[in-house]
């Protein structure tokens, strides 16, 4: 084999494959000292050259109509003749009858032109442009558009390797996909896509154009092939991204009379609560922790346990440190002297609205947890005491509910049907029974927890982009 000649082959068909339109067709014909060899080369709907070739022996080829049939010269766009046995002569007669039918140049080869075609392929610059399809987000409403950022420009040659910083988010059942595609126009044609199940956060990742129609990608774990179409990424892509969460004060009011056992399961939900928002907030969270128990109406009594703030606006690992001396001293007004009937819920709310900054303006949720009523602010038809200082529940909990971005929620031992009307006023934006808490539907009603959201099955490009 001729080094000058190889190298005159290369030039020749690198030259017709880079003249190639999108509907052109290129055919290289090889004839030989045991037949004749034909390439059919292409580009398709990405702009990646193509080939299939067929081999013929002359035992086959015994006409001029056989070896016209075989390379079909007339339906090229262009047309390559190489000879790699010059003395032959079914070689010699196939190469008058292609030369006379379409005249095209002759290059004398004797190595594998197998081996040519696949170098230029492998090698060829660019047609069209690589883009990666993203998603990006408005900073300010978080609706997102689907789009691409462009990896390689046309004309680009393997090896050729380009960085995207991009954001991933919780993927689908694939993970998140990674597609190529090029243009036609304002349509895209997808290359290539390739998905793995990624821990959300950012990433910096590097592209390689191996070869056209194929690109590597490293910064991110092992890529496998996904089966998906364009339509179904398409179909797969919400078109918001979840909220975002915004710093919350969650003032939580706990009955702490009645039996131990009760007491200990309304503490430890409350621990729930807190626990659950506390990764679901992250760092944004305050929590506030208030107790409060039963009158006493005995004159003879030492007195009553006041509420109780036991933390104010700390963070969650502060609370459930007050929580847990709570949880250790159990229930303190049990039995007599203490009224049975109901609780200082009307001292509780007293509390807390006198401690909430008029000024405040984050989330504030009061979740109350108990079992019993408010005393009423006089003497009613309920038969209940009225509050000894006296209270007005009704007029305090309008005062909550008056303040801006403020809800109230419950967790009551009674199913609604046996509870008092006064815990649908304390519950009145969620409502919840102790025994069938479901805390992330609770945190979705409440605004501190957004509900499940929609996978995003495309990486997002960098704010910084």
């Amino acid at each position: 084999m001729s080094e000058p000649d190889k190298a005159l082959l290369r030039k020749a068909v690198a030259r017709a494959v880079a003249g190639l339109t999108a509907t052109g067709r290129l055919t290289i014909v090889e004839v030989a000292a045991d037949g004749m060899t034909v390439f059919r080369i292409h580009r398709d709907d990405n702009g990646r050259p193509r080939c299939h070739y067929w081999s013929l022996s002359w035992e086959e080829l015994t006409s001029e109509q056989a070896v016209l049939r075989a390379a079909d010269p007339l339906s090229a766009d262009e047309v390559v003749l190489v000879c790699s046995f010059p003395d032959g002569a079914e070689a010699n007669q196939a190469l008058g009858w292609l030369s006379e039918a379409r005249p095209a140049a002759v290059f004398p080869f004797t190595g594998p032109v197998t081996a040519v075609v696949e170098d230029v392929l492998a090698s060829d610059p660019l047609s069209r442009s690589y883009d990666l399809v993203v998603m990006r987000a408005d900073p300010a409403t978080g609706r997102l558009r689907l789009g691409s950022k462009q990896l390689f420009p046309i004309g680009a040659l393997p090896g050729t390797r380009s960085e995207v910083a991009v954001r991933c988010e919780p993927g689908d059942e694939y993970g998140t996909a990674f597609a190529v595609v090029t243009w036609q126009g304002r349509e895209p044609r997808l290359l290539s896509v390739h998905s793995a199940g990624l821990t959300p956060g950012r990433y910096l990742l590097t592209a390689e154009l191996v070869r056209p129609g194929k690109v590597r990608f490293t910064g991110v774990p092992e890529l496998t092939r996904d089966p998906r179409g364009w339509a179904d990424l398409v179909a797969a892509a919400p078109s918001q991204l979840p909220p975002r969460a915004a710093p919350a004060h969650l003032i939580c009011a706990v009955e702490v009379c009645g039996p131990d056992a009760k007491v200990e399961e309304r503490l430890s939900r409350v621990r729930q609560v807190v626990s659950f928002l506390s990764a679901e907030l992250s760092g944004l969270l305050r929590v506030s922790l208030v107790a409060y128990g039963a009158h006493s109406y005995d004159d003879r009594s030492t007195g009553e346990h006041p509420v109780e703030v036991a933390a104010w606006q700390v963070a969650p690992e502060r609370a459930l440190a007050a929580l847990e001396l709570l949880e250790e001293r159990g229930a303190i007004t049990e039995g007599y002297p203490y009224y049975p009937h109901a609780a200082q819920v009307e001292d509780m709310l007293d509390a807390v609205t006198r401690r909430l900054a008029a000024s405040e303006h984050v989330r504030t949720v009061l979740l109350t947890v108990g079992d019993r009523p408010p005393h009423p602010a006089r003497t009613n038809r309920s038969l209940i005491l009225p509050c000894p200082h006296p209270h007005d529940w009704r007029l305090l909990v309008g005062r909550v509910q008056s303040r801006p971005d403020t809800v109230l929620a419950a967790i009551c031992d009674r199913r609604d049907a046996s509870a008092h009307p006064a815990w649908r006023r304390l519950g009145a934006d969620a409502l919840a029974h102790l025994d069938a808490l479901d805390i992330r539907g609770l945190a979705a009603d409440l605004g501190l927890a957004a509900p499940a959201a929609l996978p995003i099955p495309f990486p997002l490009l960098d704010e910084t982009e």
